[in-house]
């Protein structure tokens, strides 16, 4: 394949050596902008500006297969044009949503589909959080697309609460989720912490996983012959989930099948972000 990559030089860069390692890729091209690029198989998009769904759209409608690289966006009006307009014209998108793309959650995800329950928290050091609302509001962003995409069910119910000291500073942030399933799920934030820790646990009627996010590392527990509890581990190595989201990308569109994380489940986070909003603005 020919993979083209557009963007900053310094992370094009980077990102080209994520795709060094891949047989599929015979050549990388790097370009400053979707308009000079050639003839390509895929195109990753590096872009953290305002306008890169724009530049998304502007890709999807030369037909380019596209992986765009930047925080997860939740302009709901543009992720619907960008989901239509990539089936109509069956074109591959997948989106850097790290929670799902990293390797321990997609094995976690392979092995419990569906679990009855999920719970993350994450506490920040303090002397590491740079005080801006835009910052801790993609912490939760994260999780929730997390949530929504690993138990993949309508969302029944969401309680949403958070604190901010002086009205300026994000503290804590607590939400509550239940699915139309009967699964539930909960978001715990922090920022106050001494250290930084970030945990996952899910859990169904056949398995506990609890998974240190930042480490990759995973606990996996099952009652063993004598009804005890047990637990076995599991490692993957965190610098190898960008090479590792690149060829799920990559096969994505030599099989011609869906990506990791679409068009479609970006959009629909974007509507219960908004949600969320609503919740939140209700306790201001």
């Amino acid at each position: 394949m020919k993979v083209g990559i557009i963007g900053d030089a310094k992370r094009a860069v980077a990102w080209e050596r994520h795709l060094r390692p891949h047989q599929i890729v015979q050549e990388v091209e790097l370009c400053p902008s979707i308009k000079e690029l050639g003839d390509v198989d895929a195109c990753f998009l590096v872009d953290e500006s305002d306008n890169n769904l724009d530049l998304l759209l502007e890709g999807v409608h030369q037909g380019l297969h596209c992986f765009l690289i930047a925080l997860q966006p939740t302009d709901t009006d543009k992720l619907e044009t960008i989901y239509r307009a990539s089936m109509e014209a069956g074109v591959h998108v997948q989106f850097s949503h790290w929670p799902t793309l990293a390797p321990a959650t997609q094995w976690m995800m392979n092995r419990m589909p569906r679990p009855s329950y999920l719970s993350i928290s994450r506490n920040v050091q303090y002397t590491q959080f740079m005080n801006t609302v835009n910052e801790f509001r993609h912490y939760w962003i994260d999780e929730l697309g997390l949530c929504m995409k690993w138990l993949d069910s309508g969302i029944h119910h969401i309680e949403a609460k958070q604190v901010l000291l002086n009205d300026t500073h994000p503290s804590v942030f607590h939400l509550f989720i239940r699915f139309d399933n009967g699964s539930t799920a909960d978001i715990n934030l922090y920022t106050g912490a001494s250290t930084n820790r970030h945990i996952r646990i899910a859990a169904n009627r056949q398995e506990i996983f609890e998974c240190d996010a930042p480490e990759q590392n995973i606990r996996i527990g099952r009652l063993n012959s004598g009804e005890h509890l047990f637990f076995e581990k599991h490692a993957f190595d965190p610098a190898k989930a960008a090479e590792k989201s690149a060829l799920m990308f990559l096969k994505s569109v030599q099989m011609n099948r869906e990506t990791a994380y679409t068009p479609y489940d970006a959009y629909q986070l974007s509507l219960q972000v908004k949600q969320v909003g609503k919740r939140l603005s209700q306790y201001h």
